[in-house]
């Protein structure tokens, strides 16, 4: 029976005897489990520890997708602002063929990036969608390297369900499992408080989120097999909050065997999002939180409606993220990279070429410039300014720049850093504006990928052949490194393993190729100061 982080162990022998003896009624989508004795495996029926799930079989498609698969209680009443609980088991068999809530969150509205009509959200959200090849699931077929990708939103916003990761024949027709699971977001999954700490077996709070992704992950190794996966080769991928999680996830050492190989898509260890709180900041921010809306404990908190803590404004999405804790997360990712503290998997890390074109598209003017400069980088911030306007000529397409190479710093450090562990590092940047009217104004920006990574062209935008053609390199990369750790693959050109001494890059673009890293100097300059580090003695090393 899987144990959650920070799981009470002495609350493990009652309930190991409980559901011994009772079959617990299983909660969550409609209809999930009806009684129908459990037949031998076929293509469309998995047996669990939980108990058996009916799939549905995509038969022209070639896969079998299992969804809505509960890999933790779910989250709500006692079990708010809780670690992940084991999931309840049940009799018959679970009908699996309907997708289950996102996680609680504000409410996407049409026109927003998170947008899908039929997706309801949730505090009972702990669920995730399997996809394997329906040869997979036959008897004494080889076992399939699995591809865990967790989804993005700055821990506020996104889920499993989204349209954009509901077509999984890109990696199942490529002999791949694709997992993908829902994790807590925003106050539900990072709000730390001093009472909830105070009554947490851990001392702890926060990092809920981070929780359910170490029980999906758990989940994983638990069952994947019975879906013709390999729980040895385990590759996460994930963009933007799903990137930063693959590295919060490297440098928490309950995670670090889980997983054996990392796709990290605009996400390092530093660079997109505030350096990462501690608990006592995090307790201090979280208390004022609550005490702004009329709470002071925990019983209190767990007694507000779900809508109060989902609907937050955007800008909450920086304040509630993971936390170093010093126990489930022991330091920040940048400080566990310096120490050499994170695991030793083979990576991929890259960023878009324009991270910042939404976000700082509004600096206009020389003035304006200069002050963002000055407010972004400190004491460094005139002599940046004046050798990105070198550069580029334009106030606001230096501020993009250096906005963006910021991002890029911070993953080519962890390339660098991450070579100590294993050569099998290799970095990438993406540079193919979408064929769409932002892309037309801000270039190549933060979540363009994204697209590419599921090969998700809807009809309303008028893609390219260009845009097919690199969303078919990017997938044949990503799974070769899946299967080997090595991402060069027949029919593609070929990504050399990252050099700090000679630093190319693969540049998916049109074409797809190798390039020289160009403006490596200046990209190395590009640091928020105070997301490098806060340990005075690691900066001195440096």
């Amino acid at each position: 029976m899987r144990v959650a982080p920070g799981f009470p162990s002495r609350i493990l022998p009652a309930m190991v005897g409980l559901i011994a003896v009772c079959a617990c009624e299983a909660t969550g989508p409609e209809a999930s489990v009806a009684a129908e004795p459990v037949a031998p495996q076929s293509p469309d029926l998995v047996e669990t520890a939980s108990g058996a799930l009916r799939g549905e079989i995509v038969e022209a498609d070639g896969y079998a997708a299992f969804r809505a698969i509960p890999f933790g209680a779910p989250p709500v009443g006692d079990l708010r602002w809780a670690p992940t609980m084991p999931p309840e088991s049940w009799e018959g068999v679970r009908d699996a063929t309907a997708f289950g809530p996102a996680c609680a969150q504000a409410t996407p509205k049409p026109g927003d990036w998170n947008y899908d009509a039929d997706v309801e959200y949730a505090e009972d959200c702990l669920y995730l969608n399997v996809y394997a090849p329906t040869g997979a699931l036959e008897e004494g077929a080889e076992k399939l390297p699995v591809m865990f990708w967790i989804y993005g939103g700055g821990f506020s916003r996104g889920g499993a369900n989204q349209a954009v990761y509901r077509d999984p024949t890109p990696y199942t027709d490529r002999d791949v499992i694709l997992v993908i699971p829902n994790y807590r977001l925003g106050a539900f999954g990072y709000l730390a408080h001093p009472d909830f700490s105070a009554n947490a077996e851990s001392g702890t709070s926060g990092n809920y989120g981070t929780m359910d992704q170490i029980a999906a992950l758990e989940w994983v190794q638990e069952n994947i097999e019975q879906f013709g996966g390999d729980p040895e080769n385990v590759t996460l991928f994930g963009e933007s909050a799903g990137a930063i999680s693959n590295n919060v996830l490297m440098v928490t050492p309950s995670a670090q065997n889980l997983f054996d190989k990392a796709i990290m898509q605009s996400g390092g260890i530093w660079g997109l999002t505030p350096y990462m709180k501690s608990l006592e900041t995090a307790e201090a921010w979280g208390k004022d939180f609550l005490s702004e809306r009329g709470v002071e404990t925990l019983e209190e908190a767990r007694a507000m409606p779900v809508e109060t803590l989902a609907e937050l404004p955007w800008q909450y999405a920086f304040s509630l993220q993971p936390i170093a804790d010093g126990v489930l997360t022991p330091a920040t990712t940048g400080d566990a990279f310096l120490r050499g503290e994170q695991s030793d998997q083979d990576i991929i890390i890259g960023w878009t070429r324009e991270e910042g074109g939404r976000m700082h598209a509004g600096v206009k003017g020389e003035e304006a410039a200069r002050e963002w400069f000055n407010e972004q980088f400190g004491d460094a911030g005139p002599e940046l300014f004046s050798e990105y306007y070198e550069a580029y000529g334009d106030y606001t397409a230096s501020a993009v720049a250096a906005a963006s190479n910021a991002i890029g710093q911070g993953s080519i450090v962890e390339a660098e850093l991450q070579l100590a562990k294993t050569p099998n590092v290799y970095v990438f940047r993406f540079d193919q504006a979408q064929p769409t009217e932002d892309g037309e104004t801000y270039g190549a920006v933060h979540g363009a990928d994204v697209p590419y990574t599921f090969e998700y062209f809807p009809n309303a935008i008028d893609w390219r052949e260009s845009d097919r053609a690199l969303s078919e390199a990017m997938i044949d990369y990503w799974v070769s490194f899946a299967k080997t750790g090595n991402p060069n693959t027949e029919g593609q050109p070929a990504w050399p393993v990252f050099d700090p001494q000679d630093p190319e890059i693969l540049s998916f673009g049109t074409p797809v190729q190798t390039v020289a890293l160009d403006q490596y100097d200046l990209i190395m300059k590009s640091m928020k100061p105070d997301n490098y580090s806060r340990d005075e003695a690691l900066k001195a090393e440096q």
